[in-house]
């Protein structure tokens, strides 16, 4: 079944996204129902703005599924629900499915006119936690679908249309295809048009922790071998899975030499790993953290944005730290070699091809995006030609691209930062990125009452997360971390570069937004 939005919307509940995950598997061979997740009610009979948990518009009419997760208990006439954080009081899930009904047929009636049609309604209530507890005249059981039903969802489903098919009045219509792409027409603008800016950074962040938390299965891979090389684009996982494996190496009583090139990155980690038997360090300080920890080696290594040192200087220096060396020891490399080399240090092929050739490294591809939204995957695909990875999160909002002289670019990118500011987004979620420093970007031509709500990112302010208020950094030092909204500056656009230019600041940039991206190209 189609679903409108693609993913949960703006949800914390674990009963919405299983019911979720349901309907989108269904299938039906007479048609293609549509299915709308959280739709807004504003004609709703006693609320002044209600919310349908579930609405599919079907051949065999309209109907709202009302979720309620937990154990079910009806006593006395009162609803209630159990969890793990005890038990509250909940409205009769089958008035609120009635109602909601009801306040959609009544804005389609009212959107239809004298031309409105009658077509069969009906409403259920998924209870996927529990066993239906209790008999009542309110309704009937094939309204219900409880844990056993959640089974053989479609065919609960199937069940609850042909229930409704038969009770519905003889001048109510069946609906065909075109009327059910309609009806659903007509509801989309309402679903798209009332998600602020803060929803479309949740329903990212939501799909993104459910995302990465597949991305285990990579590290089990990892962990079974002695020595890998990891390659993928960005947002495809790789500091999530190099720091996993840290834990589990210093679980094991590992000591365990976490190495990158960016001092930004590494306060990051420092903030978010911390334990005695692993040392977080850049490529020039591994000497002293060596010296430091009273080793002679360390048990493993893990490299992160390794694409920054492949060169022989520092990989006969990492060779060195590690008990059994490149050749017998325990390492992991993660690296982008492909689009963010050359970046920060020029990338040695001929170092990259001595490392590959340690012993017969497993090489581990990484291939799924977890940071981007799919809009900003299709951006960097079509203006970069970058692989990226396939995009898995949640549409998001379209990127937006702006072009004009710099009078043009200040004026777009003042109202741009106002409207941030004014936003329910937190301030410290925007970072504005610029491949020159603040002193000559285009951000210092801004108004001074724009300006004061920027702060400069630096190795101190890093370290505290989330950032206060909307900052800006040097792209080249932003390597490795991310942000829900990026702004891109002082950039021409892509298609003005010649073929021997690097891409690669363009790409490093763009693909730090999670959610929302602005791209402000120079003429």
């Amino acid at each position: 079944m189609k679903l409108i939005p693609g993913k949960p919307h703006n949800t914390t509940s674990k009963a919405e996204f299983k019911v979720f995950e349901k309907l989108a598997d269904s299938e039906f061979a007479d048609h293609h129902p549509i299915g709308f997740h959280s739709l807004i009610l504003t004609k709703h009979d006693y609320k002044r703005v209600g919310e349908a948990d579930f609405v599919i518009v079907s051949i065999y009419g309209l109907f709202v599924l009302e979720v309620k997760g937990g154990k079910i208990s009806y006593v006395d006439g009162k609803w209630s629900t159990e969890g793990r954080n005890g038990k509250d009081q909940i409205q009769d899930p089958f008035h609120q499915a009635n109602t909601a009904v009801h306040a959609i047929v009544k804005k389609i009636d009212d959107y239809l006119g004298a031309h409105k049609v009658r077509f069969p309604i009906g409403y259920g209530v998924v209870c996927p936690d529990t066993l239906w507890p209790c008999e009542g005249g309110e309704w009937d059981r094939e309204m219900v679908c409880d844990s056993r039903d959640f089974r053989n969802f479609n065919h609960w489903l199937k069940a609850l249309f042909d229930y409704w098919t038969l009770e519905r009045p003889n001048n109510d219509q069946l609906l065909s295809q075109a009327d059910v792409d309609a009806i659903a027409a007509y509801l989309r603008p309402d679903f798209e048009t009332i998600q602020p800016l803060f929803d479309h950074v949740k329903q990212v962040e939501q799909s993104s922790v459910r995302l990465t938390e597949e991305q285990y299965k990579f590290v089990d891979i990892a962990e079974i071998n002695k020595r890998v090389i990891c390659h993928g684009g960005a947002g495809t996982g790789k500091t999530f899975l190099a720091a996993e494996l840290s834990r589990r190496f210093i679980a094991k009583g590992l000591n365990t030499l976490f190495v990158c090139k960016s001092s930004w990155l590494r306060h990051y980690l420092t903030t978010r790993i911390q334990n005695d038997r692993l040392v977080i360090a850049t490529i020039s300080s591994v000497g002293n953290a060596l010296r430091r920890s009273g080793l002679d080696a360390f048990d493993a290594l893990i490299v992160d944005e390794g694409q920054d040192l492949l060169n022989f200087q520092d990989l006969q220096l990492l060779d060195s730290l590690i008990a059994g060396g490149f050749d017998n020891g325990q390492w992991y490399f993660f690296h982008d070699a492909n689009n963010q080399a050359n970046l920060l240090d020029k990338l040695d092929t001929e170092a990259f091809s001595w490392l590959k050739s340690r012993n017969n490294p497993t090489l581990l591809p990484l291939s799924v995006n977890c940071r981007n939204t799919s809009n900003i995957l299709k951006s960097v695909q079509k203006e970069l030609t970058c692989d990226v990875g396939m995009p898995t999160l949640a549409d998001g909002p379209e990127v937006i691209e702006y072009q004009g002289n710099e009078s043009e670019l200040v004026g777009s990118l003042e109202k741009l930062i106002t409207e941030l500011a004014n936003s329910e987004l937190m301030p410290g979620s925007v970072t504005i990125l610029s491949p020159i420093s603040k002193r000559k970007s285009i951000i210092k031509k801004l108004p001074a009452s724009t300006l004061e709500l920027i702060s400069e990112l630096d190795d101190y302010v890093v370290r505290k997360l989330p950032f206060e208020g909307i900052t800006f950094s040097k792209i080249q030092d932003f390597k490795g971390l991310e942000n829900d909204v990026i702004i891109l500056v002082d950039l021409v656009h892509p298609s003005k570069l010649s073929d021997d230019e690097s891409k690669a600041l363009h790409y490093v940039g763009m693909t730090r937004a999670r959610a929302m991206l602005y791209c402000l190209w120079s003429e």
